[in-house]
């Protein structure tokens, strides 16, 4: 039986179309392309539908795409699934395995791609839903992991799948009295939107962050301006932006309490990294190589995505300083992640 890309290389050559003309009508890079030809990358079901018309295939790579989706429910699947309902349903402290489980997740998160974590945290998340249903208490620990939740789906490339997350998250902490548990959700998927190629999406983004920018205080709300910096930034506004960045060194600078959970990991650096991505987007490229380039020199070379991440930023700085060939430097020498966040950086780039 051909594989999902044998079959698409098969029917690409059958078309008379090179990589390349197949990857702009898609449109994604040919990179990209090749990785699905190769089996190297799993194509989401809009993408293979996409391509299922390109090539004039008449359902038969959509179809193909359907049978490897129904094979994913194997039995180890469903005894997954069952292990972590039974999990939740009969914890003595459901709240203490939320939180802990939520704990765990955002280590992971730090050091597995969303692709590959993504069917775990799913799992978890709606056991323990189902499990809260029965156990109001822990609604504040489910806001949490919704919220990882979401944010490992969105790194998975399932956005939608992401923002009904996130909306899930927010609302269970609004019901369990936790506004910031709310914000942060809300946040977060301020954060997608921005990242669209749509700018009716960024615009929705700038409204959302701004709506729960202040939902937070210290360390927290750092973070939720940060987020609402990038949402400016996204749609042009360099005024907006450079405003709310000051506001964020202020706030974090005279932050007096230990940073909330879902905020652990904003330090200095990651503040001067998301000034210095806002500087590329605002075409500011040598106060961005600056801020970038310092920061990247002290970041754990264990978080691949992260660092990959911002270095496309900075290698994006240097292209629009005339550096090429110390982007293309920087790019080759980074490693891979399963991360749909990383790939659409570098598709940009490539």
């Amino acid at each position: 039986m051909e594989t999902f890309g044998q079959r698409l290389r098969r029917l690409r050559t059958e078309a008379g179309l090179s990589q390349s003309q197949l990857a702009h009508m898609v449109p994604v890079s040919q990179a990209s392309l090749s990785r699905y030809e190769s089996d190297r990358q799993a194509v989401a079901h809009d993408l293979a539908e996409r391509l299922d018309e390109l090539v004039n295939a008449n359902g038969a790579l959509l179809s193909l795409c359907h049978q490897l989706d129904a094979a994913e429910t194997t039995c180890s699947t469903r005894v997954l699934d069952a292990a972590a309902e039974a999990a939740f349903e009969n914890a003595p402290d459901l709240a203490a395995l939320i939180a802990d489980r939520t704990a765990q997740f955002r280590r992971l998160d730090d050091f597995v791609g969303g692709r590959e974590l993504y069917p775990s945290v799913r799992r978890s998340f709606e056991a323990a839903s189902a499990a809260c249903r029965d156990d109001t208490t822990a609604l504040a620990g489910l806001s949490e992991l919704g919220q990882i939740a979401g944010w490992v789906a969105s790194d998975a490339g399932h956005v939608t799948d992401a923002a009904h997350l996130y909306l899930t998250a927010a609302k269970a902490g609004t019901q369990a009295g936790r506004l910031d548990f709310g914000a942060s959700a809300l946040s977060s998927l301020a954060y997608q939107l921005a990242n669209s190629p749509a700018m009716s999406d960024r615009a929705e983004a700038v409204l959302l962050a701004s709506a729960v920018a202040d939902r937070a205080d210290g360390i927290g709300r750092a973070l939720l301006l940060d987020r609402l910096a990038w949402t400016h930034a996204r749609v042009g506004d360099a005024a907006a932006a450079s405003r709310v960045l000051d506001e964020v060194d202020d706030v974090f600078a005279d932050a007096r309490e230990p940073a909330p959970t879902w905020a652990y990991w904003l330090d200095q650096d990651e503040i001067n990294v998301m000034r210095g991505r806002c500087m590329v987007e605002l075409n500011r490229p040598s106060a961005a190589i600056e801020l970038l380039s310092d920061a990247l020199s002290r970041y754990d070379p264990t978080r691949v995505r992260e660092r990959g991440l911002y270095t496309t930023y900075l290698a994006e700085a240097l292209v629009k300083e005339g550096d090429v060939t110390e982007a293309r430097r920087l790019l080759d020498g980074m490693r891979q992640a399963e991360s749909a966040r990383l790939e659409a950086r570098l598709d940009v780039l490539t």
